[in-house]
Parts: structure tokens; C-alpha cells; sequence
């Protein structure tokens, strides 16, 4: 045990050199500084919200008629969870928002009019997520390297112990540092939200503590990775290694998991075959209608409301199936993209850190689905208010805050598979780094 624990302390010393700690601290401050960027963003959301609930209510009472709010609608915005501070540049979606009307099409649209054209564009690095695996695993890899580039130090400390032990306590004195250090930075942004008055629910805090594990998992790999680049007798030929798994774990395989997910997506039914397939269920039933009975008169009305319910009863319906069938398809193209990140490290960290932010496929897929039922419940306060009623003032619909969704972090739903997964790889790597570790001591 005092072996191991001299050891330990030798280790840490080795590794909290003013080199290392200078590196440390830019990657931590980066990261930091873009979890500011992150609650900025988000408390510019959360303070629009009423503005925008205003404005919705404020174009309600501008209608003369129902037919009027029929047409034009009301919109939906998308609020993410407090946790996509951290998500801000890397998620997949970015501000969303659907209109909602009596018509047949479903709006969903990110705007780029005005200022908006300007706004940060996701799907970079620039957020703590995309800090952690663009320089974290470049900084935990470099650790990793370094603890087996020293070869004749290593011989020297195996004259005092095993290859195990010595491998054990090299290796895990350092995840341990790394865990403390990344855990450190992740507590001090976690006081940057109680700062900035951010207040997270369970579910938040739930979450949190499972990217925290994935951050974890995705950085042991790295580092173990480095131990096996560090291990050659060539110290060029270990760097190399280094650079180039870094490469491709960080860029190309991401980007070929994208590519592939892209391509896939081609097959499903495209936006303008869905609207044009929906226009001509609605144009052939208003044909009917206007063959049958020509314009709506008072003498009329009782047949008009008979064709109305036959219409929500059937052509509604085949509008609504096409949708359903689309979020179907949307819902198989999630779960390949989620099956291939669950095979590589890297990937994986990023589909389950899409989710965790709230702002990934699957809170998509939650937002489309919500935006159908609202879609289908206005559509029959409409023919009430306009075909069953007298009315004299235009009423919103909208009740509470209906028109805003709150999104909620969650995981892929391979999770657990890809953490088994991942698991698995990193004990094959720690293997592999083993039998490099012993071969190293005896060349």
C-alpha cells in the first residue's frame, strides 16, 4: 500500500507540471467561457418568451372574424431545457418554431430574417460539449501519451514493483487526476448557472450526472488511447498515432456517421411530394363540396356543417396519416443515426449529448408530435367558433402557456447499449495498452 501510494504521489507530480497545468487551465477557461455564452443565450430566450406570448395574444385581437384567425393561425415556440447552456453551439436544432392554422400544411421554420441571419448557427464546437471533445480528449490524450514516453524512469520504478501494479498505478493515478480535474471545471460551471440564477429541475440534475458519465467515459478512452501512442519506442511514430486517431475519432467519423444518416434520409418521402399528396386530399373534397352545394348561404349552413364533420372524420384524417407516417420514417432514420454513433466513442458522446441538451432528433420528434395535437384541437375550436356559434369577438385559443413547448433532456434510445459498448472498448484498449506497457520494458 505505500508503494502504491509513493507512486501515486510521484505520478501526480509528474503530470501537474507548469506545462500541463497551463494547458489545463485554457481548456477548463474555454469551456467556462462558453457556458456563459450558453446562459447568455439562454436567459435571452427565457426573457423573449413573454414578448412573444404578447405579440401572439396581441395579433388575436386584431382579427375581425374567425375566418381571419383560421388563416392566419398562432405560433409555437420551441424552449429548451437550462441544460442546452452547455449544448449551445453543438445540438442540432437551433431556434424553432411552427405556426399553426386551419389549413393543411404543417409549418415548422427557423427564421433568418433580420438579426436572426446573424445569430451563432449550431453544430460546432463552440459550447462546453464541443470544448470537452475538441481539446479535452486533445489534452487527456496528451496526458495519456506522456505517461508512457518516459521509458527508462518506468524501468527504473519497475525495479520497486510488478508490471501490474506499476501499469495500475500509472494509469489509474492519472484517470483519477483527470476525473478530479474535469469534475472540478464541471462543478465551477454548475455555480455559473446558480450565479446567473438558472435553476435546473430533478430531471436536469438527472442528466447532467449522465453527461458528466459519458464526458467521463469518452475521456478515459482518449487517455488510454494516448498510453497505448506512448508506449512505442519511436516517440515520432507514437505522436503520429496520437494525432491521427484524434483526427478521425474527432472529425471523420463523425462526419461519415452524417453522411451516412444524410444519405439514408433520402428515401423518405420528401417535404414537397408530402404537402402536394395532403393539397390534393383537400382540393378534391372542396370540389365536392362546391359542385354539390355551391357557396356557403344561410338556406345551406346544415349542409355545410355535414360535409365539415365528414371532412374532420376522413380527409382530416388521411392529412394526419401522411404526417404520422412521416414522423414514422423520422423516428427509424433517429434510431440507425443513434445505432451507428453507439459503435465509436466519439459519436456516441455526441448523440447522447444531443439529447441530454434537450435540443436533439428526439425532442424534435416530440415538438412535431405536440404541434399535431394542437393542430387537430384548433382546427375544431375553429369550425365550432366559425360553423356552431355566434360570435361577436375573436377568442384566442390558446390557454396558458400552450404555444410554448418545453423541451426535456433525455438519452438516445440505444443508451445503454452504447455504454456497454463503450465499456467494452475502453477495457480492450486498457489491454492492448497493457501488453504495449510490458513490451516497452523489456526492449
Amino acid at each position: 500500500m505505500r508503494i502504491i501510494k509513493a507512486m501515486y504521489i510521484l505520478e501526480s507530480k509528474r503530470l501537474f507540471n507548469k506545462r500541463n497545468i497551463l494547458l489545463y487551465l485554457l481548456v477548463a477557461l474555454l469551456a467556462l467561457y462558453f457556458v456563459q455564452i450558453g446562459i447568455n443565450d439562454y436567459k435571452h430566450i427565457i426573457n423573449n418568451k413573454k414578448e412573444f406570448q404578447d405579440f401572439e395574444l396581441l395579433k388575436v385581437n386584431q382579427y375581425l372574424n374567425y375566418g381571419q384567425y383560421g388563416s392566419y393561425g398562432f405560433r409555437i415556440l420551441f424552449i429548451p431545457s437550462p441544460l442546452n447552456t452547455y449544448f449551445v453551439n453543438s445540438s442540432t436544432i437551433s431556434e424553432l418554431t411552427s405556426n399553426v392554422d386551419a389549413g393543411e400544411r404543417l409549418k415548422i421554420y427557423n427564421s433568418f430574417k433580420g438579426r436572426r441571419l446573424f445569430a451563432e448557427k449550431s453544430g460546432g464546437f463552440k459550447d462546453f460539449s464541443g470544448i470537452m471533445l475538441l481539446l479535452g480528449s486533445l489534452l487527456v490524450l496528451y496526458f495519456g501519451y506522456e505517461s508512457m514516453i518516459s521509458k527508462d524512469y518506468l524501468r527504473f520504478m519497475h525495479g520497486f514493483t510488478s508490471d501490474r501494479r506499476l501499469f495500475f498505478c500509472v494509469v489509474f493515478s492519472r484517470m483519477v487526476i483527470i476525473f478530479f480535474l474535469f469534475l472540478f471545471t464541471a462543478v465551477i460551471s454548475w455555480l455559473f448557472l446558480v450565479f446567473n440564477n438558472i435553476r435546473l429541475t430533478p430531471n436536469d440534475y438527472t442528466h447532467m450526472a449522465i453527461y458528466l458519465g459519458i464526458l467521463m467515459l469518452m475521456l478515459v478512452f482518449f487517455f488510454t488511447l494516448g498510453t497505448i501512442a506512448g508506449s512505442f519506442k519511436s516517440r515520432f511514430t507514437g505522436f503520429v498515432i496520437l494525432v491521427v486517431s484524434w483526427f478521425v475519432l474527432v472529425f471523420l467519423v463523425p462526419g461519415v456517421v452524417s453522411s451516412v444518416t444524410s444519405r439514408r434520409a433520402d428515401n423518405m418521402v420528401s417535404n414537397y411530394q408530402l404537402e402536394l399528396e395532403k393539397l390534393k386530399v383537400l382540393m378534391d373534397f372542396e370540389k365536392r363540396v362546391y359542385a354539390e352545394m355551391g357557396f356557403t348561404t344561410e338556406e345551406n349552413i346544415e349542409s355545410v356543417r355535414e360535409e365539415i364533420e365528414s371532412y374532420m372524420e376522413n380527409e382530416f384524417k388521411k392529412i394526419q396519416a401522411f404526417e404520422k407516417k412521416l414522423e414514422r420514417q423520422m423516428g427509424k432514420n433517429i434510431r440507425h443515426f443513434q445505432t451507428l454513433s453507439s459503435l465509436f466513442p466519439s459519436t456516441f458522446y455526441l448523440s447522447a449529448s444531443d439529447e441530454i441538451s434537450s435540443k436533439g432528433y428526439e425532442s424534435f420528434i416530440d415538438f412535431f408530435s405536440y404541434i399535431l395535437e394542437l393542430k387537430e384541437k384548433f382546427i375544431r375550436y375553429y369550425i365550432n367558433k366559425r360553423y356552431y356559434s355566434d360570435y361577436s369577438k375573436v377568442e384566442s385559443f390558446i390557454k396558458d402557456d400552450q404555444n410554448l413547448f418545453y423541451a426535456k433532456s433525455r438519452v438516445p434510445r440505444v443508451f445503454f447499449k452504447g455504454l456497454l459498448l463503450n465499456l467494452f472498448f475502453i477495457v480492450g484498449l486498457l489491454i492492448i495498452s497493457y501488453g504495449r506497457f510490458k513490451r516497452s520494458l523489456r526492449l
